[in-house]
């Protein structure tokens, strides 16, 4: 571990360690309590895996959603909470998290200056089957944020490579959703584009980047890795980073707060946390996500936790030859099973859920067969016919525009497609014909495929009746592919915390002055299930509350 400096390099009351949602939103209640505050930051952008994220804002009973007439209750969100968590929550975190959320989001609204608004129509992901799931109302996003209004940060704030960019969730449902992509405002789209104006995840954190950089004058140091923990008489009492090829040491006097993401791109770590060959593990968050949480307070007797990792935010999805950023290869996010004219199929060529929803599809991927050692519906593989490819983009891939065949395989018949991805040829033939059978009624009898509205609007056209999601697949050539995990930076282990968000030591008693929140903390406040939209209010929620805490030392 490293020793106290004879020198610090900076002295303040608060340090956040990471530029994400978690980071900025704690450096900001950390000034707004009259503390000195500075966000250290890995890579040359600030933004993290928040930048790469659809930006969606998940808040029980939330201020923007009661202004606007709908209803919701903290008996409802809670109902639906302990649903999700299905008994692998600590309830007296799970019940910080619920009544501080609310007070949180309405906090950086109304104090911060962040607009929020509430997604229309868009509903709890099981709704209407969950306790507790509500209509619309719990999912919020940024308004349009202009890139200007960032000034000399504009082009240090991260962009993603995975969202739609200057358009909303509104915009994307009333133009038919994700599918119907051939009918979007390409108009609009590029106008908002050209003014720079940011939405989804780059929007969100550019709002909070402008509150905590520009409004408050917040350092923010880029390309700054934070190295080591300093310890004195047991506290956490600043950090030794790297910055320009030296040693950079921060002098935290009040707390240091750990919002530097999991362990995405550790496929070691990822092996033992996450129960998947390091092979088929990999991520669409920015590649600095290493698992540094891990290592900071690993060293300095952190205890760690994990919740079970099968119904985490882990979708299917693939990797387009050629696309890179950063020096690492660009993992795409599956949707696209969920769009009329697509299955999935395990090697023996049958369906195994509903293609629509990954709350269905991920936990089946794990599981496991004890007399033949493997898993049974990992790898799956996306079948996809040529009416798909008239209608419907593949990541990049625009309707028509031929596909190499080193990510597509092509057959006339399932069959010859079948024998090219080595699956069973005869069910893949005969699980297609069952498929199609669904169709005209809009009902799968299998996996009820799109009874969900929120895999209607995420993963279907909207524009098709009776079922967004279905379509069939009876125009050759077949074409298909094999599929990876791919994380989003949200994973199944992380830091202990407490109910101040303070890190937890492996002997059971906090450890003074260090904090972690986001993804660098288990969520042991959820549990078990996932919600889009957890992740960056965790980020918001456990940020403030981790501030609050520090600065009242």
């Amino acid at each position: 571990m490293a020793t106290k400096p004879q020198k610090w390099d900076v002295e303040v009351d608060f340090v956040s360690v990471g530029s994400g949602i978690g980071g900025l939103s704690a450096a900001i209640v950390a000034h707004d309590a009259g503390a000195t505050a500075i966000v250290l930051e890995k890579s040359a952008l600030v933004g993290g895996v928040t930048a790469h994220s659809f930006g969606e804002v998940w808040v029980p009973n939330n201020h923007v959603a009661k202004a606007a007439g709908l209803k919701d209750s903290r008996e409802e969100a809670l109902s639906h909470l302990e649903f999700l968590a299905g008994g692998f929550a600590v309830p007296e975190l799970q019940a910080v998290f619920l009544d501080t959320a609310p007070i949180a989001c309405q906090y950086f609204c109304e104090k911060v200056g962040i607009r929020l608004k509430v997604i229309k129509d868009f509903s709890d992901y099981h709704y209407p089957v969950a306790p507790g799931s509500v209509q619309q109302g719990r999912f919020l996003e940024i308004e349009p944020f202009k890139g200007a209004d960032l000034g000399d940060w504009q082009k240090k704030t991260r962009m993603s490579p995975h969202v739609p960019n200057g358009i909303t969730h509104d915009d994307m449902f009333g133009w038919g959703g994700s599918a119907a992509f051939a009918e979007w405002d390409f108009e609009l789209m590029g106008k908002r584009l050209q003014e720079d104006y940011r939405t989804f995840g780059p929007g969100l954190v550019a709002a909070f980047a402008k509150a905590a950089l520009l409004d408050r004058g917040i350092p923010a140091y880029l390309g700054t890795p934070v190295r080591e923990l300093i310890i004195d008489d047991g506290a956490v009492i600043g950090v030794r980073a790297e910055r320009e090829g030296k040693d950079f040491y921060v002098r935290a006097r009040k707390g240091v707060t750990l919002a530097i993401g999991g362990y995405d791109w550790s496929p070691e770590l990822a092996t033992y946390y996450e129960q998947m060959p390091k092979a088929d593990w990999h991520s669409a968050a920015p590649p600095q996500v290493e698992g540094d949480n891990f290592i900071l307070g690993g060293e300095i007797g952190a205890a760690i936790a994990t919740v079970p990792p099968l119904n985490m935010a882990v979708l299917l999805g693939y990797h387009i030859p050629g696309e890179e950023l950063e020096g690492k290869p660009v993992w795409r996010l599956l949707f696209e099973s969920g769009f009329p004219h697509a299955i999935l199929v395990n090697r023996e060529g049958k369906r195994f859920g509903d293609e629509s929803f990954y709350k269905d599809i991920q936990p089946k991927t794990h599981i496991w067969d004890g007399l033949k050692q493997e898993y049974t519906n990992f790898p799956p593989y996306l079948i996809v016919d040529q009416n798909y490819r008239d209608k419907y983009l593949l990541g990049t891939y625009q309707p028509g525009q031929p596909i190499p065949e080193e990510l597509l395989k092509k057959g006339n018949t399932p069959q010859e497609l079948a024998e090219k991805l080595g699956i069973d040829g005869e069910a893949l033939a005969a699980t297609i014909q069952r498929f199609n059978e669904f169709v005209p009624t809009g009902v799968d009898a299998d996996f009820g495929r799109g009874s969900y509205p929120w895999a209607n609007f995420m993963a279907g056209d909207l524009r098709v009746s009776p079922n967004p999601n279905l379509g069939t697949l009876d125009k050759p050539p077949y074409y298909g592919m094999p599929l990876a995990q791919v994380a989003t930076g949200i994973n199944a282990g992380g830091l202990k915390v407490n109910a101040h968000s303070q890190v937890m030591h492996v002997r059971g008693n906090p450890i003074q002055g260090l904090y972690a929140v986001g993804n660098s903390a288990a969520y042991l406040d959820l549990g078990a299930g996932y919600q889009s939209g957890f992740a960056n209010c965790r980020g918001i929620t456990w940020g403030y509350i981790a501030a609050r805490h520090a600065t009242s030392r």
